[in-house]
């Protein structure tokens, strides 16, 4: 057998190289990998924890009890939490139920950037539910939507398209403008929609 010139190279070379003692250490990419494997593995439930039980409350249609989770986070400024509290608002039926709650909470996730609920808040805009309709507003926020959601946000782009084609010519220019211009706000409590 005739040894290759210069060092040996690729995947193989620990396995061909090591041949003694030190064939029975394993590479230290391995550990480095299992420690960040552990470390998600123990952080990923303190972040999505509450999230998760309230998106688990939400789909069993458990609207007091998403509402119960979601408050808390909406209120200090977790633009997901006010997005999906302003679903369950929007969906809810009986006392819970108010879109003008549901647009409230969207309008507050929508200005920190939250697609979906930029989306949601152009469609209340262009019928006028819980909001004054505006088709400039609306216009808007489809926009925004449409340019954060994957695929194009092809819904986004077709609902701001049917609604340019019911606005005027300037009101399309002075929406444009707003689209250009736009960019998310922090969320500050004190400043929180207020209806």
């Amino acid at each position: 057998m005739q040894r290759a010139e210069g060092p040996a190279r690729g995947p193989d070379v620990w396995h061909t190289r090591n041949r003694g003692a030190d064939a029975m250490r394993p590479p230290v990419h391995s550990a480095i990998g299992l420690c960040l494997l552990l470390a998600f593995a123990v952080t990923q439930p303190a972040f999505a924890g509450p999230i998760d039980d309230a998106n688990a409350a939400y789909q069993r249609g458990n609207y007091a009890g998403a509402e119960k989770i979601l408050l808390p986070l909406a209120e200090g400024g977790n633009a997901y939490a006010q997005y999906r509290l302003g679903q369950v608002y929007a969906e809810a039926t009986g006392e819970l139920r108010s879109v003008e709650e549901a647009a409230k909470w969207f309008e507050s996730a929508a200005l920190q950037g939250q697609p979906h609920a930029q989306y949601k808040l152009g469609i209340l805009y262009v019928n006028g539910n819980g909001v004054s309709k505006d088709f400039v507003q609306a216009y808007l926020w489809l926009s925004l939507s449409a340019r954060s959601i994957a695929g194009s946000g092809s819904e986004a782009v077709r609902q701001r398209d049917l609604v340019a084609a019911r606005m005027s010519s300037s009101q399309v220019s002075e929406a444009k403008k707003l689209v250009q211009k736009w960019r998310p706000m922090k969320f500050e409590t004190e400043a929180a929609p207020q209806r």
